[in-house]
């Protein structure tokens, strides 16, 4: 299977459990929704821990992040963008883009 290419790298500060993030810790290959402040549509974001190999609740880290589906959308990202990533029980964290590759 051939490895997709990051769209992005982002710093992603992971709400702690209490506030309504992560409950248990999260690997590289996590996929959540991810959601920007413009558009109206959310997206599949795949997640990719190039400096960890767990992000546990309350953590904040840099990131590779892939969109999955959003090529109409990538030429309007910039760097500095903000966005959130969400789950069934809401947003667990919230990032910003840092470097477009």
């Amino acid at each position: 299977m051939k490895k997709k290419i990051a769209h992005f790298k982002s710093q992603i500060n992971y709400k702690p459990t209490v506030k309504g993030g992560l409950v248990s810790p999260i690997s590289s290959g996590f996929r959540s929704e991810i959601k920007f402040p413009f558009e109206l549509k959310s997206y599949i974001a795949t997640q990719e821990f190039t400096e960890t190999e767990l992000i546990f609740p309350g953590d904040s880290a840099s990131i590779d992040v892939t969109l999955n589906g959003a090529d109409l959308f990538l030429d309007q990202l910039y760097e500095g963008m903000d966005f959130e990533l969400c789950d069934n029980s809401g947003v667990i964290a919230e990032g910003i883009i840092t470097e477009l590759y």
